[in-house]
């Protein structure tokens, strides 16, 4: 039979110690907020994942927008000095009837107008790096952004 003493020590183990309990709530609690800044994190990293795919569907119809105007300012200046042309050797009906060597105005036009295609080709081609440099420099940064996220995630953790 069992003493009054020894059932009184067998209840002691019944409930854990103070310091225990203490133990396991901060526990829980940390677990608790691990989770929530891990939930966090990954909020953050598909936030920035989606904003880097924007911007470079923006870098990319940016791109050939810029390529389509090239080609359409290209093609017009091309047609355009195919007329000149055309006018200056007489394929086309100019105004003035006379068979003599065509007009000197006619020869600086063309000249003048292959001069404007050629800045505007060297411009569009300024365009379209600057452009390359924006899209060079935008990626670098949400790659530096995302390393940045890692090392503070690979810190906290």
């Amino acid at each position: 039979m069992r003493r009054k003493s020894d059932m009184w020590h067998d209840n002691e183990e019944f409930l854990p110690a103070e310091a225990q309990q203490q133990a396991q709530a901060a526990a829980a609690e940390t677990r608790e907020r691990l989770s929530k800044l891990e939930e966090q994190l990954m909020s953050q990293y598909s936030s920035m994942a989606t904003y880097a795919q924007i911007a470079q569907q923006s870098v990319e119809t940016a791109r050939a927008e810029a390529r389509a105007d090239l080609d359409r300012e290209k093609a017009t200046m091309i047609s355009l000095i195919e007329r000149v042309r055309a006018e200056c050797t007489g394929e086309v009906p100019m105004v003035s009837t006379s068979l003599s060597a065509p007009d000197v105005s006619f020869l600086a036009r063309l000249a003048l107008l292959e001069d404007n295609f050629e800045r505007l080709s060297y411009q569009f081609g300024q365009v379209l790096r600057s452009q390359e440099e924006l899209a060079t420099s935008i990626a670098m940064m949400f790659e530096h952004q995302l390393r940045t996220g890692e090392a503070m995630a690979d810190a906290g953790g």
